[in-house]
């Protein structure tokens, strides 16, 4: 998300505030012919000690099919679960919802970090890429983020899931389908849910600009996450670093204080930008907070 405000107000600049052209430029993805996972050499959103790096045969590649309502197509995507698929109907899992850029190799990192809580290889972690991120096919949109966050809640049921035993975590923007689907995704309850930086709304975003404009003027995309929470009663953890420059902490302190649920927790963290989060808390730290709130 980091760079979405830069890229709409130059887009105004640059192409006459065409809307559906910025709109798609607020999904800076990478498209890739092969996944390299532990062996990716590009920047990763984080670099954790290699000992916790999640490696082969620890993880299969999947694919599943995700339908674009509005063009009436399907698209196949791509995800990883990191974990033992033989064993998805007992195992606690989580289901991971990556950030704005790239692709999963990318976030790599973040997801061995989950795989290893409590343990090496001790949870089931299920990540996918997203229409025209890395191998899956399509172009990304708001309505397809939820539309393929369902093509990952329909690929777990269909290997067995226990909703009661899955837990879903969304970085920056993958926060979106995260609020979203917990809140009306009612034939699959996330046991608890986990966003990190998350965006309230598009507004929020141009309000932090200094041209004062709408959002309608911009960009059709609203992401209203900080409604949408206030319908989302499963249990909360909340993570935000308190100098992110790119997503302010004032949006997240709005969804956390919308959540319609009677159960959350916060834990805001000091001198921390953006993606900094698990290196700021401390990797080890932040696999204990993570844990806690998974077993509390």
């Amino acid at each position: 998300m980091k760079s979405i405000v830069g890229i709409l107000l130059l887009g105004v600049i640059l192409i006459s505030c065409q809307k559906l052209k910025l709109d798609s430029l607020a999904f800076p993805a990478v498209q890739l012919d092969a996944y390299e996972f532990e062996n990716y050499e590009g920047e990763q959103e984080i670099d954790i000690p290699q000992n916790l790096v999640v490696t082969a045969p620890n993880y299969e590649l999947v694919t599943m099919s995700s339908y674009d309502a509005v063009n009436d197509e399907t698209h196949t995507i791509y995800g990883a679960y990191l974990g033992d698929m033989s064993t998805i109907a007992s195992d606690t899992i989580i289901l991971y919802f990556h950030g704005q850029s790239k692709h999963m190799d990318a976030y790599w990192d973040r997801t061995s970090l989950l795989a290893n809580l409590g343990g090496m290889h001790n949870y089931g972690v299920f990540t996918i890429d997203y229409r025209g991120y890395g191998m899956s096919q399509g172009t990304s949109t708001e309505q397809g983020l939820y539309e393929d966050a369902d093509a990952a809640i329909d690929w777990l049921i269909a290997h067995g899931a226990d909703p009661s035993k899955t837990f879903c975590y969304g970085f920056s923007l993958g926060a979106i389908p995260t609020i979203d689907r917990a809140a009306y995704r009612t034939d699959f309850p996330f046991a608890k849910i986990m966003i990190e930086a998350p965006l309230a709304t598009v507004q929020n975003l141009v309000n932090s600009s200094t041209l004062g404009m709408s959002s309608g003027f911009v960009t059709t995309l609203e992401f209203p996450n900080s409604e949408k929470i206030k319908d989302v009663t499963a249990p909360l953890l909340w993570m935000h670093g308190i100098e992110d420059a790119y997503i302010a902490i004032d949006n997240g302190e709005l969804i956390y204080a919308n959540h319609g649920g009677t159960e959350k927790a916060a834990i805001r963290v000091p001198d921390c930008d953006h993606s900094q989060v698990p290196i700021k808390m401390g990797y080890y730290n932040y696999m204990d907070q993570v844990l806690e709130f998974i077993r509390e």
